[in-house]
């Protein structure tokens, strides 16, 4: 039955009346223009292309290499030490990465004081991070943008551990 809203099985789906939506970034963008009393991207250009580029280098570049799928292939491919080993790898390599872009532009969140896409990606990404064992003391300024991530009520409700079908 999913399959005839996606076509690839994946998650999240957006179901906006007759309108489907596959794809966190895609459905982020819809959000934003259909709620614009809410944004998601900052005004001024520079803060607005950061964010979005964290969004795609975490939608892209990092979180790709966590898939179960993926996992699943690379343990059959390579043994099972290597499960944690990839992605591990693509985490730090983009957390360098952001790390650096960030390092001017982060405030209180990850492009300034304002509450952003980037931080959307950014905070689902750091949690999963330690799934890996990632040492986040290397990543200071994600691991501080993280840490007000986590005080949000928002960011706390959707913690995997507090979805409806998490596994005990």
């Amino acid at each position: 039955e999913y399959t005839k809203l996606n076509p690839l099985r994946l998650v999240p789906t957006l179901v906006d009346g007759d309108i489907v939506v596959s794809d966190s970034l895609a459905i982020l963008l819809y959000l934003e223009d259909k709620f614009p009393e809410h944004p998601l991207l900052p005004d001024d250009l520079h803060l607005k292309a950061v964010s979005l580029q964290v969004a795609a280098l975490v939608g892209s570049n990092i979180q790709p290499f966590q898939n179960l799928g993926f996992l699943n292939l690379i343990e059959e491919k390579f043994g099972p030490e290597e499960r944690l080993a990839w992605p591990k790898h693509f985490i730090e390599k983009g957390f360098t990465a952001l790390e650096k872009l960030l390092k001017d532009v982060a405030g209180k969140y990850s492009v300034g004081d304002q509450l952003t896409l980037a931080d959307i990606f950014l905070g689902p990404q750091v949690y999963n991070a330690r799934r890996f064992n990632v040492d986040m003391s290397k990543f200071p300024t994600l691991n501080r943008i993280n840490q007000e991530l986590a005080e949000l009520p928002e960011f706390q409700a959707a913690l995997p551990e507090r979805q409806p079908d998490a596994k005990a």
